[in-house]
């Protein structure tokens, strides 16, 4: 197998696996005010493009080949997560509160065969504004092999380019 097919098989099927279930998990909710733009605008910048590109040019074929479809699961329902908990006004302006995030994000690791302890946090959005609180990024990015900061930058920085582009 050669390298890009096994980065597809590794890395991009369950990037893809996770976003799909979350799609569908969406579809099956009576949400007349969601708002499909910010997602699609995170996902194809920051899991469908700067995540996998970190990831890929991280590791060797051989750390590549050992990468488990949980870790790379649970990295992208978190980092969905996030994106959700900090933008739930955006994604549902007609609700009060984001209180329907952790839920729907407990349904996706239930549909993909997570165990929904892998998504355990303290509860609120990350830390995007100062570096040296990136702590949560060191346990999402240590599987891939970049370092906690890049994917600090990152996440922080596409997210705030989804505020802007769609408006909170």
């Amino acid at each position: 197998m050669d390298r890009k097919q096994l980065g597809q098989q590794r890395l991009g099927e369950p990037v893809t696996a996770a976003f799909d279930a979350l799609v569908n998990a969406v579809d099956q909710q009576p949400w007349a005010d969601f708002r499909r733009e910010p997602v699609g605008y995170y996902f194809s910048k920051m899991l469908g493009g700067w995540f996998l590109r970190l990831a890929d040019g991280s590791l060797s074929d051989a750390q590549l080949a050992s990468v488990t479809r949980s870790d790379v699961l649970a990295a992208s329902l978190l980092l969905l997560r996030d994106m959700f908990r900090h933008n739930a006004g955006l994604l549902r302006p007609a609700t009060a509160n984001g209180g329907w995030v952790d839920p729907l994000f407990t349904e996706v690791a239930t549909e993909v065969g997570l165990p929904v302890s892998r998504l355990a946090d303290d509860g609120r959005p990350y830390e995007l504004d100062d570096m040296s609180a990136c702590g949560w990024a060191r346990p999402l990015a240590a599987p891939f092999g970049f370092p906690a900061e890049k994917l600090f930058a990152t996440h922080s920085a596409i997210l705030s380019g989804a505020r802007e582009e769609f408006g909170e």
